[in-house]
Parts: C-alpha cells; sequence; structure tokens
C-alpha cells in the first residue's frame, strides 16, 4: 500500500542528482517536503529545529520518509511522538547498515506509487527519471545490466550530467580539473590510481564517467584526494576496505568511501592497495 502524500512529509537533503530528483518529484505531486542545506554525510540529529518544521510543513504528518539521513537516537524520538518513520537509504555505514538493492530514488517511488504515468504528469519525462534511479544504483554500468537501449542509456547519462551542472555552477571546471586528473592516472597492480590534490573539488562522479567512457567493464579505481576524501569503486572488497578504515559503502557494496578524520588523514594508496589485496587473497 503506498503512502498518502496528504499525510506524509519527506526530509531529504539536495546534495546530490537523485536527492535533487527526489524533491523535486515531491513538490511536483505536492508531497510536503523538509529540504536539508546539509551537505554529503547529512545526518538528521542536527537538523535544526525540526519537530517544528515538519509541522509547519504538514501539521496533519503521519508518515515521516527520512532520505539518507541516518539518526538512531533522532528517529526513535519521532517514532516515540506516534509518527511512522519510514526509512530510505543504500548505503552501508561504519555502525549501521542501511544497504538496499534499490536506489533511494527507486523506494522513494515506490512508497509514493510513483509509476511512469504519475510522474509524466507531474511534468518529468519517466526514462530519464528511470535513468537517475539506475546510475545512483550502480552508476553508467547498471544501464547495460537493465538492457536500457542505446538511445535511452545516452539521454540518461546527458541528463544526469546535466542536472549535476544545475547542483554544482562549478561543475564545468570540476570536470576540466576531473579530465586532467584522469589523464594523469596511473595503474598500480591492476587497480587504476586517480590523485586529485585540490580538496575543495567535488569530482569523484567526473571521474566515473570518464572511466564508463574508457572501459567497457567496471574497473576497479582508487580515488585519493588528501584533505577531501578517499574511494574505491567497482570492487568486491568494499565492505573490507570500510571495516579496515571506517567511512561507507554505497553501489551496491561495490564502492568505498572514506571522508577526512579529525585530524585530516585519508589512508595512503598504499594502504588501500594493500588492505584490497590482502581481501583478495583471503577471502
Amino acid at each position: 500500500m503506498s503512502l498518502d502524500s496528504l499525510t506524509s512529509l519527506i526530509i531529504s537533503p539536495r546534495n546530490d542528482v537523485e536527492s535533487m530528483t527526489i524533491v523535486a518529484l515531491a513538490e511536483a505531486l505536492h508531497i510536503p517536503c523538509i529540504v536539508s542545506a546539509q551537505p554529503h554525510g547529512a545526518t538528521l540529529d542536527v537538523e535544526p529545529g525540526l519537530i517544528d518544521r515538519i509541522r509547519e510543513a504538514n501539521p496533519v504528518a503521519h508518515d515521516i520518509v527520512i532520505v539518507e539521513m541516518p539518526s538512531i537516537a533522532k528517529e526513535d524520538a519521532l517514532r516515540e511522538l506516534g509518527f511512522d518513520v519510514h526509512i530510505v537509504d543504500h548505503h552501508r555505514y561504519e555502525t549501521l547498515d542501511r544497504m538496499q538493492k534499490e536506489s533511494s530514488l527507486e523506494q522513494v517511488r515506490a512508497l509514493f506509487d510513483m509509476n511512469d504515468a504519475a510522474v509524466a504528469a507531474a511534468g518529468f519525462d519517466p526514462v530519464l527519471i528511470r535513468g537517475v534511479g539506475l546510475i545512483d544504483r550502480g552508476f553508467v554500468w547498471e544501464l547495460a545490466k537493465e538492457h536500457v537501449p542505446e538511445a535511452d542509456r545516452k539521454r540518461m547519462i546527458a541528463y544526469y550530467r546535466a542536472q549535476n551542472t544545475i547542483l554544482d555552477p562549478d561543475q564545468i571546471q570540476g570536470e576540466r580539473a576531473a579530465k586532467k586528473a584522469w589523464d594523469a592516472r596511473s595503474v598500480i597492480e591492476g587497480v587504476i590510481v586517480v590523485s586529485v590534490t585540490d580538496p575543495a573539488l567535488r569530482i569523484r562522479e567526473s571521474l566515473s564517467f570518464l572511466a564508463a567512457e574508457a572501459f567497457a567493464e567496471a574497473p576497479a579505481t582508487i580515488i585519493h584526494q588528501p584533505g577531501r576524501m578517499a574511494y574505491m569503486q567497482e570492487t568486491s572488497t568494499a565492505s573490507v576496505l570500510q571495516r579496515t578504515f571506517g567511512g561507507f559503502t554505497f553501489g551496491q557494496d561495490l564502492c568505498w568511501g572514506k571522508p577526512v578524520d579529525a585530524q585530516g588523514n585519508i589512508p595512503s594508496v598504499e594502504e588501500i592497495l594493500a588492505a584490497h589485496h590482502l581481501a583478495l587473497m583471503t577471502r
């Protein structure tokens, strides 16, 4: 049974293409929504004035849908107030497993029965919206797994990248930096290593698109960005890397990410490779 938009409310950040799409669909379909200004890593416990904002956004709200803002304590507090809390997520965090096969967009569509007809009636192209969900689920390679026709595949990728530019006006500059970093990549022990020197750049997705253009099958790739993040993508050892270094997994447990710690450090490329190869040898 789908949720009733009249008695529901979505709480979501707007910090990537998927969450931006969820918010846009909610607004178009008149589902009350609280949009968090938090960047990646958003958590519900630090969201200001939450209860007052819920009451203001929808005074008769009963079902609260929380998108990728984990906080067990805050979720329990909402339940104690009488709300039915619905968790939408597809990540594995250091102390919390919320991995799902479907992307958050796909989960929200299912919760509210947003079929293609409803999406079209709201003014969106269902093919493109499906593409956002698939790309967030398993990136570009998911389109091939789902046997998306080539013409639709190209449209989906172009739309996703255009939405990224809308979300981040500096995306064009980021794509140039990504291309420069990609061209300077190295291959160490069978793993592509891309080093990014500027910690202010948000270019993981741009680098991923470049990898997808260059390889028919997803290559294991480390993106090392001192001062910001370390990633290893498209690897069966992602969960081991999380247990070893902390951080989170995403992309159906095939990708791992670790932001800087309190001292501003991330694991070195050598440490990541050592843990990766040890996991391959001992599994």
